[in-house]
């Protein structure tokens, strides 16, 4: 840059000027001038101009801020000399954020003195509320997501709750089945003997056949105690299938 020529220097600034906005400070913070697109980007009009001359950079952010320690030392290291380049969160005329990307850099003399500082810098708001739009969206996704888990697990839970009780009505009623059928079973059988045994005593009383009581006892015994078995079988069978059923479950 020191070998460029006084009209090489200006064309680079002209240019500069024409593309961002540009604002200047002396060492201690106050206003000495700014182009149009600053003026238009922090919402005010070109005839105030004249107006900002001579105000505090403060004026551009929280008054929190302000009056920070942070603040401070900001404008010491560029009293030093220090080179700033950023995003910078200011405050528009209106009061409403604007985010820079910006640079903020000290201005040489002939003799390498610090003058003033010279602000260059692109209007990002609209970039960085995408950002934060994108990531509420996300903070939000990311909830409902860790909501949709609970509400899976809560269902789980509910399910294999479901499943149990079941399970233990299942088996309690093919015990209290299995309980009644013997009863039954226990009840006919005795029943059908008494009746029997009346039918034989009175058929040796009056002299008729017995062998046809005792046979027809014995077949009517065989048929009630195979048909209890079967039933009883047929839900033992079923109770072995289940509980295979639910060792196969847990260890998948």
């Amino acid at each position: 840059m020191k070998n460029l020529s006084k009209e090489e220097l200006l064309s680079r600034l002209e240019a500069i000027n024409r593309s961002n906005a540009i604002i200047y400070f002396d060492l201690d913070g106050y206003i000495l001038g700014m182009n149009s697109i600053f003026l238009t980007a922090m919402g005010y009009q070109e005839e105030d101009h004249k107006q900002l001359i001579g105000k505090h950079h403060s004026i551009f952010v929280s008054y929190e801020y302000s009056k920070s320690d942070e603040y401070k030392k900001f404008w010491e290291k560029l009293r030093e000399g220090k080179f700033f380049e950023g995003e910078f969160e200011r405050k528009k005329i209106d009061g409403s954020p604007i985010y820079l990307q910006a640079t903020y850099n000290p201005i040489l003399n002939e003799s390498n003195v610090i003058t003033k500082v010279m602000k260059i810098a692109t209007d990002i708001t609209e970039t960085i509320n995408s950002k934060n739009k994108i990531n509420a969206l996300s903070k939000d996704l990311q909830i409902e997501l860790e909501k949709s888990q609970q509400l899976k697990n809560s269902i789980e839970i509910e399910k294999n709750a479901a499943l149990n009780d079941l399970d233990i009505i299942i088996k309690k009623g093919q015990s209290e089945l299995i309980k009644v059928i013997v009863k039954v079973a226990l009840s006919v059988i005795v029943g059908v003997g008494v009746v029997t045994t009346i039918l034989y005593w009175m058929a040796i009383i009056t002299g008729k056949d017995t062998q046809i009581i005792g046979s027809t006892w014995s077949n009517m015994f065989s048929v009630l105690l195979t048909n209890a078995f079967s039933i009883v079988g047929t839900i033992m069978g079923i109770k072995y299938a289940t509980q295979e059923g639910e060792k196969k479950s847990n260890k998948e």
